[in-house]
Order: C-alpha cells, then sequence, then structure tokens
C-alpha cells in the first residue's frame, strides 16, 4: 500500500513541475502588459420602456461623460488591441425611478479577445443616474389672437385642425415632474390688418400656469392649422388658396412646407355663397412615397354661385417641400480606418488609423451601431507614391446618419525600400611558407 502511495505522490510532483515549467516558458514569451484607452464613450442598455433618464433639472438627456479604461492583457493582444474593441456598459436593468449610482462595465466586442480589468481601471468607476417615470397627458390648446383685421372686415370663429380633423386638445409626453407642470399648449396667430382668411400651421408650446413654457416634454402634434376667417362686408371677397394633398411621403421622410402661387384669389359673387367660403381647395395632388419637393400647377375647384374676378387664374402652382425627418439622438462612436488594393512594390500608412464621428438616429438604431465594431476600408488601388486625402464614410444601416461633414484622413503612399546587398568578402591572400634553415 504504501508503495502504491509512494507512486502517487511522485506522479503529482512530475505533474506540479510540468506546469510551473509550461507556465514560467508562456510567461516568458507571452508576457501580461496594459492597454490603456481614453475618453471612450459609455454605452446606457437595460432602460425600462416605462422610464426615461433626467438631469438634476428633470430636463432628458442622453449626455453621459467619457470613460477612461485601462487593461491587462497578454502582449501578443495587446498589439492588435484598439478602441474598437471594447466597449463601456452602464446597464440599467432592473432599475426604477429614483437616483442610482451605477457601475461601469468593460466589455469585449470581439468573442477571440480576453483582458482583465484592474482594480481602478475604470475612471470614473461608476456614474449618477436619474430616473423618472415616462408619463403621457391630455392638455387643452390655447389660441392666443392678436391684432384685427382692417375697416370693413370681420373676423369669424378660429378652427384648429390636425391632418384635416378639428382638434382641441393635445398630448404632452415626458419626465412626470415636468408633464405635470404642464397646463396647456399654447399657440399665437397675428391678424392684424388681414383682408383674407388666416390659414397657417402653428407650433405649440406647453406652458404652465403661469404661462411659461415648461421644457423637457414633447407636445403631440407638434403643430396644428389655425384657420381665422376674415370676411368683407359685400361684393368681392380675397380668399386663400388650399391645396388638397392625398397620400404619404416615403418612410423617414416629411412635408416640411407647402407653398401657393398665387397664395390668395379675389372671388365674385352675391354675399350668401361668398360669406360661405373660408378658402379655395385645388384639384388633389398625391405625393405617395415621394423624397423629393413635388411642384404642380393645379386646377382650383370653384364654389357654385361665385367665381374667380377678373384677370384672377383658374390654377395655381403648389410647391410641396419634402424632406428625411430629423433625428432626435445622436451619438459619437470610433470608427477604425484600413487599407486595401495596394501594389506589391508599395507601402502605405494612415493617420489618424481610429477617428470618432456623429452619428444621428434613434436609441434603438444608434445602441444596434455601438454593439457591431465601425470600420471603413480605403481602396488606393491604381495609386502611386504620395499622400492623399480621404473622406471617411463608413456604411450605415437605413435611417442613420453621419453628422456634420465626414472627417478626412491622411494616406501617405510609399515605395518599399529596396535592400543593399552585402558585399561578399575578398579571399586572403595566401602565405607562403618560410623556409627553416637547418641547424647544421
Amino acid at each position: 500500500m504504501n508503495g502504491v502511495h509512494s507512486i502517487v505522490l511522485r506522479a503529482v510532483l512530475a505533474f506540479g513541475l510540468s506546469f510551473a515549467l509550461w507556465s514560467f516558458v508562456s510567461f516568458s514569451e507571452n508576457p501580461e502588459e496594459t492597454a490603456r484607452f481614453e475618453d471612450l464613450t459609455l454605452q446606457v442598455v437595460g432602460l425600462r420602456d416605462d422610464l426615461i433618464i433626467v438631469d438634476a433639472n428633470g430636463i432628458p438627456t442622453t449626455t453621459f461623460p467619457n470613460v477612461d479604461v485601462t487593461l491587462r492583457t497578454d502582449r501578443r493582444q495587446r498589439s492588435e488591441l484598439r478602441p474598437v474593441d471594447i466597449r463601456v456598459v452602464a446597464d440599467l436593468s432592473g432599475l426604477g425611478p429614483g437616483d442610482h449610482v451605477v457601475p461601469l462595465n468593460v466589455q469585449p466586442t470581439r468573442s477571440n479577445l480576453s483582458f482583465s480589468v484592474p482594480a481602478n481601471g475604470v475612471e470614473p468607476p461608476t456614474i449618477d443616474i436619474r430616473l423618472e417615470p415616462l408619463v403621457t397627458l391630455t392638455v387643452p390648446i390655447r389660441l392666443e389672437i392678436v391684432g384685427s383685421p382692417p375697416f370693413s372686415f370681420e373676423r369669424g370663429t378660429p378652427e384648429l385642425r390636425s391632418n384635416g380633423e378639428l382638434i382641441t386638445n393635445v398630448s404632452v409626453s415626458g419626465p412626470q415632474s415636468r408633464v405635470i407642470r404642464v397646463s396647456a399648449a399654447r399657440t399665437v396667430a397675428n391678424i392684424n390688418q388681414l383682408r383674407a382668411t388666416y390659414n397657417a400651421p402653428l407650433t405649440l408650446t406647453p406652458i404652465d400656469a403661469n404661462n411659461l413654457p415648461v421644457e423637457g416634454v414633447q407636445v403631440k402634434p407638434a403643430s396644428i392649422t389655425v384657420i381665422i376667417p376674415i370676411n368683407p362686408v359685400v361684393g368681392l371677397r380675397l380668399v386663400p388658396v388650399s391645396p388638397i394633398i392625398i397620400g404619404s411621403p416615403a418612410p423617414g421622410y416629411l412635408v416640411s412646407n407647402v407653398v401657393v402661387d398665387p397664395p390668395l384669389i379675389t372671388l365674385t359673387g352675391s354675399s350668401g355663397p361668398l360669406d360661405a367660403i373660408n378658402l379655395l381647395q385645388t384639384e388633389a395632388i398625391d405625393i405617395s412615397d415621394a423624397r423629393e419637393t413635388v411642384v404642380r400647377i393645379v386646377p382650383l375647384i370653384i364654389p357654385i354661385g361665385t367665381s374667380p374676378a377678373q384677370g384672377e387664374p383658374n390654377a395655381v402652382q403648389v410647391t410641396i417641400t419634402i424632406m428625411p425627418i430629423p433625428m432626435p439622438f445622436q451619438a459619437r462612436l470610433p470608427v477604425e480606418v484600413t487599407l486595401s488594393g495596394l501594389g506589391g512594390d508599395l507601402q502605405a500608412s494612415v493617420r489618424p488609423n481610429v477617428i470618432e464621428m456623429t452619428f444621428a438616429g434613434t436609441t434603438d438604431q444608434l445602441t444596434a451601431l455601438a454593439a457591431t465594431p465601425l470600420v471603413v476600408q480605403l481602396d488606393l488601388t491604381n495609386l502611386g507614391p504620395g499622400t492623399y486625402q480621404f473622406a471617411v464614410r463608413p456604411l450605415l444601416p437605413g435611417g442613420v446618419s453621419i453628422v456634420g461633414d465626414p472627417p478626412e484622413v491622411t494616406v501617405t503612399v510609399v515605395p518599399i525600400p529596396t535592400p543593399t546587398p552585402t558585399p561578399e568578402p575578398e579571399p586572403s591572400p595566401e602565405v607562403e611558407p618560410t623556409p627553416t634553415p637547418d641547424a647544421g
């Protein structure tokens, strides 16, 4: 029995010595090193749909401090490690309303990357987050009318419309502490000295009980159409033209402006039919799936019992401006620049090889964009030696755009140096042996 025990002990000892030797050799060939990355963009994940992040004043915010990170890894991985290989995350999963101190975690963006974070390796190690319930309330619209029409004209009853439908209330959404302060949505119409019906899109401003604007909330709809009839006493009537627009622009686009030329038409007729007219409509203009400005000349629909005054047209030109929907959120992310297509006798370098760019899109789009490293490959095919400037334009998913002009990088192309041949040493001259004289 003692013999078996002795054999087991020797086997364990041999294994331990082998492992120690292997660890020593591996560490000597690939020792551990540290890497520091500064001003990394913080990503917030796990936020509940019914909560919103606010600042100390209760205003919604998406601005967070940049983070400095120190990592510990082996020399081989350290030489390949780039800022795009890691991300710093603040996970809000499971957090409810209130103030929270959220730890920051460092995660690799590549599955084949391994590292550790030493103590005090994340600066700052935590961030303060305030969460508030995201609520929606309904408030009335308050229309303020400024000015009066001229003599012989009178003001009729105003109409408030959204998408052609009469409207008296709007919804207000945002942080609970902000939304509960909103008492109404105000807009102002100036009809001073108008001789025709007032018809204009107006923006709504959320206000509190003291008639002061409330920041940090969203009003839906954000604007309405206000129609205020301005009626002449008898005879002639100057009527605004309101084009009929059907269909919707392509996804991601909206109607930003509608211009009618001429905007007013003078009608003649008896007082009865004229009094019933607040505006002139056109034949329908279809803007389905439009991605650019639409210009049409369309006939007017003249009400029965009236006609255009002498010299007035029967048709108008309508210009409908179509533009992309502006994105509400922005994020600054790193983009790595790589090179391809260079000739075999050339070599190139790019400065900088990692740049930060600001992108616009929805929260979900920007979160998905940040989850995958962004890489731009520059094609150097047919380029000779020299210095070149390239605009960096990464391939982006639909709905995401670059904020501002694309940044530029400098690419330097030079020939690969030809190695200088080493001359072979000349053979040393042979030395003739000196004869030794005989001793005799």
